[in-house]
């Protein structure tokens, strides 16, 4: 190849490898603008970023009315201003919710709607929601959901786009009454309760009061005063009902026509709880122990919802059901002596908690001189003061009959508890306790069986060697 030809080729590689450079380029930059734009139009779908910590007050303003929330230190919300006709606590972990959505409010895509076509979307005339923060407020229009479900139409202040959020998103933000709602069955803390009642129709089913002299403790006030209340049942009780939430919300009202519908005009049962600042009274009507479900009317906010049958068990309960379960129960250390008898077998226990001697039927037991009649002595005081009572019975005897079992206590302070058992048949008891009986009966295991009081006698007799011989003499 000559000069030239060499000059010619090199001239053609290069006006060559330029033109490959320059579409390479264009293609590159061309790229490079199509992914500005993708960014661009990315980042144009994040509505708002904000710390949704920062949020102090929101204002949701709906077709049911205008209302203006703030958040106080401990994190509950309150309403500060509104013209909804009802006042009720507020829902905060909602709240929390709505402040956590518009914190970082992202649209999926713009949807294609002219300005005369608002209202198809609902957005003609939206939900209102305002987050206010220390430094501006962030507020969002919220339309109705696609014919799909999967979206929810906004709009922003100042912007004629209409945006696709996510429905559940949407959802959050539309500020549904049943949302903004405290959903529990009552707005306190189970320590809050000082007392709580059942009434049903003219009937007191249970009504009690908290009494605090150094250990908490829970007082029957009626039916039946003199039944001694189990604290550990009350509180578990207490525990598991304001966890209560409802079911199936349906209105704030006070007509009775409208009350009427639900069975909530002339309600049957009254259920009141009552603590230091406030008094909650709730009204059922009549139910089936077979219904699912039963309808509650809160007078204090004028709620109707329903209860499921479970978190109603309340209502099902008995007086009798929250009792101690031992007849009667005397402390070791408050006693100083116990006199049983029966069937005619009498036997003395006594105490010396001083000296720590016990003596039975006249003979004096030390742990040194007996372990096991020590051992048992205690088993046979628990065994009686630890007597559990079966169910409670309504017919009642006018008249006490004459009992077979008789155990006396006598106590330290001088006073003196008896607990007599009238035999209704060869199975069970009534229990009279220090001579009133409230239908309390006891089964004949708890004095014959196998960790009844007799037993502990017997073994108590083998530890000290007494013969039935000799506890004939």
């Amino acid at each position: 190849m000559n000069r030239k030809s060499m000059i010619a080729t090199g001239a053609a590689l290069i006006l060559l490898l330029g033109g490959a450079a320059g579409a390479y380029f264009y293609v590159d930059h061309k790229k490079t603008s199509e992914d500005n734009a993708a960014k661009a139009e990315k980042e144009a779908l994040k509505l708002y970023n904000f710390d949704s910590n920062l949020v102090k007050g929101i204002d949701i303003t709906t077709a049911d009315g205008y209302f203006n929330m703030s958040v106080d230190q401990a994190g509950d919300w309150h309403i500060d201003e509104t013209d909804y006709p009802y006042d009720f606590p507020l829902n905060s972990y909602y709240l929390n919710v709505v402040a956590a959505s518009m914190s970082g409010l992202t649209a999926d895509h713009k949807a294609d709607v002219k300005n005369d076509e608002l209202a198809e979307y609902g957005l003609d005339s939206p939900v209102t929601v305002v987050c206010h923060t220390p430094d501006t407020d962030y507020t969002v229009y919220v339309g109705n959901s696609s014919v799909t479900n999967e979206f929810s139409y906004v709009m922003l202040p100042g912007d004629d786009t209409v945006y696709c959020i996510d429905n559940g998103t949407g959802n959050d933000l539309r500020g549904d009454i049943s949302l903004l709602r405290n959903p529990y069955m009552l707005n306190c803390y189970d320590t809050d309760i000082v007392q709580f009642s059942l009434v049903h129709g003219d009937e007191t089913l249970y009504d009690l009061t908290r009494v605090n002299d150094g250990n908490t403790i829970w007082a029957l006030n009626a039916p039946q005063p003199d039944a001694k209340i189990d604290a550990i049942t009350v509180n578990s009780i207490l525990t598991n009902m304001v966890r209560v939430q409802t079911d199936n919300f349906e209105c704030f009202t006070k007509d009775e026509g409208e009350l009427a519908k639900y069975g909530l005009d002339s309600p049957a049962y009254t259920f009141s709880v009552v603590t230091e600042d406030e008094t909650f009274t709730l009204q059922f009507p009549e139910f089936d122990k077979d219904d699912e479900n039963v309808w509650c009317y809160d007078t204090n906010t004028c709620a109707v919802y329903s209860l499921s049958m479970n978190n109603a068990a309340f209502l099902s309960g008995k007086w009798q059901d929250l009792t101690v379960k031992q007849a009667m129960s005397v402390p070791f250390i408050d006693a100083v002596s116990l006199e049983m008898t029966i069937d005619g077998e009498k036997h003395t226990l006594s105490i010396d908690h001083e000296k720590q001697v016990y003596e039975y039927d006249g003979n004096e037991i030390t742990a040194e001189s007996s372990e096991d009649a020590a051992k048992d002595f205690e088993y046979l005081y628990a065994s009686v003061s630890e007597i559990e009572h079966a169910d409670y019975l309504e017919d009642i005897p006018a008249k006490m009959g004459t009992p077979t079992c008789t155990f006396l206590y006598k106590l330290a302070d001088g006073s003196e508890r008896l607990l007599e058992l009238v035999p209704i048949d060869d199975e069970s008891y009534w229990a009279y306790i220090d001579g009133i009986c409230l239908g309390m009966t006891v089964s004949s295991t708890e004095i014959k069986g196998t960790n009844g009081c007799l037993t502990f006698v017997e073994k108590l007799n083998e530890d000290l060697g007494i013969s039935a011989n000799k506890k004939d003499e």
